[in-house]
Parts: C-alpha cells; sequence; structure tokens
C-alpha cells in the first residue's frame, strides 16, 4: 500500500477517533442544548400545571354529593389522562434533545470513517455508498430534534397565550358551594355559577390540549416522517449497495 493511502487511512481514522472522543461528549453535553432544554422544559412546566389542575379539580368535583358534577369529573380526569400522554412525549424529546448527537457522532460516523478507510485499503468500492449512507442517517437522527423543537417552539409561541390563559384561570377557579367554606370542607350544594366556571375551565382546559398535542407530539412526527422521506430520495437516487 502506498504512503498516500496510508496517510490517507490514517486522516479518516483520526477523524473517526475524534467523533468518537471529543465531538460525542460535547454533542451530548446538555450545556451545549440550553436552548433547546430551556424551552422544553417550559413546556414541561405547563403541560404539569394543566394536568394537575385538571386532576385536581376532577377530584374535588368527585366528592360532592349528587350526580350533578359527576359528568365534569370524569371530562376533567380524562382530560388529565391525555396531559399524562403529552407529559411524556415532551420528556422523551428532552432526553433525545442530547442522546441523538452522542449516537450520531459515537457510532455512525466512527463506522461510516472505518467503512471508508477499509475502502480505501482494500479498493474495493462497492461499501462506499454504505457509509455515505451511514453518515447521511447520522446526521438525520442529529437533526430531527432540534428541527422539530424550532418548529414547535415557533408554533407554540403563537397560541402560548391560550395556554397562560387556561393555568390563571385554573389558579383562579374556586369550586366552592353554597356554603361558601372552601373548596372541599364542608360542601354541601355547588352553585351554577361553579359549574359555567368548571365548564368554561374544561373548554379553555381542552383547546391548551390541542395546542400541545400539535406542538408536542404531531409536529415531532411529522419533522420525521419528512426528514425520512428525504433520506428515502437520497437513497433512491444513490442506488442501492
Amino acid at each position: 500500500m502506498s504512503l498516500k493511502k496510508i496517510a490517507l487511512v490514517a486522516v479518516v481514522l483520526l477523524a473517526a477517533v475524534i467523533s468518537f472522543t471529543i465531538i460525542a461528549p460535547w454533542a451530548a453535553d446538555p450545556v451545549n442544548h440550553v436552548s433547546s432544554i430551556e424551552k422544553t422544559e417550559n413546556k414541561i412546566s405547563a403541560v404539569m400545571t394543566l394536568s394537575g389542575g385538571a386532576a385536581g379539580a376532577s377530584a374535588t368535583l368527585s366528592v360532592l354529593p349528587g350526580d350533578l358534577c359527576t359528568p365534569l369529573a370524569t371530562e376533567l380526569a380524562e382530560l388529565a389522562k391525555y396531559f399524562l400522554i403529552i407529559l411524556s412525549a415532551l420528556y422523551l424529546e428532552k432526553f433525545l434533545i442530547t442522546i441523538s448527537g452522542y449516537i450520531t457522532f459515537s457510532v455512525l460516523i466512527p463506522l461510516a470513517l472505518i467503512i471508508v478507510a477499509a475502502v480505501i485499503i482494500s479498493g474495493n468500492k462497492r461499501f462506499l455508498s454504505l457509509a455515505g449512507k451511514l453518515a447521511i442517517i447520522g446526521v438525520i437522527i442529529y437533526l430531527i430534534v432540534p428541527a422539530s423543537t424550532m418548529l414547535s417552539d415557533k408554533i407554540y409561541q403563537t397560541q402560548e397565550d391560550t395556554v397562560a390563559q387556561t393555568i390563571e384561570e385554573y389558579n383562579n377557579l374556586d369550586i366552592s358551594g353554597d356554603s361558601d367554606s372552601g373548596i372541599i370542607g364542608e360542601i354541601t350544594t355547588i352553585t351554577t355559577n361553579t359549574i359555567d366556571k368548571v365548564t368554561n375551565f374544561i373548554s379553555d382546559l381542552t383547546e391548551s390540549l390541542a395546542v400541545m398535542i400539535v406542538t408536542a407530539c404531531i409536529v415531532p412526527v411529522l419533522v420525521f416522517v419528512l426528514l425520512v422521506w428525504i433520506m428515502k430520495v437520497m437513497f433512491y437516487a444513490g442506488g442501492n449497495v
């Protein structure tokens, strides 16, 4: 093997080592993703407040005598379940912000570079396209979470006031009976005015739920599908290994 090939292999393997030992830890360090993590945590905080509000209001209504509040309590309990699903999606997004970069630069990129080095040594270019595909997959995995987070934030910002208003409405919500003795305490009946308040709260809560579903679930899935489609088009254009 010529000195030129040896030098080229050394450079490629050095790049693989740098990717694994330097770039991968950097990509996985939360310090380098402060903005994305902070925005995700703000959404998590809002969802936890709304979920707790729905569950708390449901529990309060369920202890009132009679069947008048049962449908409202049931609906609030169902909404709380959906918010828990969104909360799980947001935590997954938060974890993937750092994990995706680590997977890309500690596994896929080094593996692609090792294949390139093997191709240089053997002279067999059959697996060169495989190395390119692994590198592309790695880049797409690395870009999926930041891209979906950025797009979700843009959409969320347009509806953030709706979520904030619902949280404020929950903070001011006072489910009290005719005796005005507190939320649970010695409540014996519930006023029509209180029922109207709870109904309005459920309506606003449902709207906030829709906002969260779009920004935390639908948008990331659409970004993932788009990037996968782009990857398939590139692979198809490049031919099979």
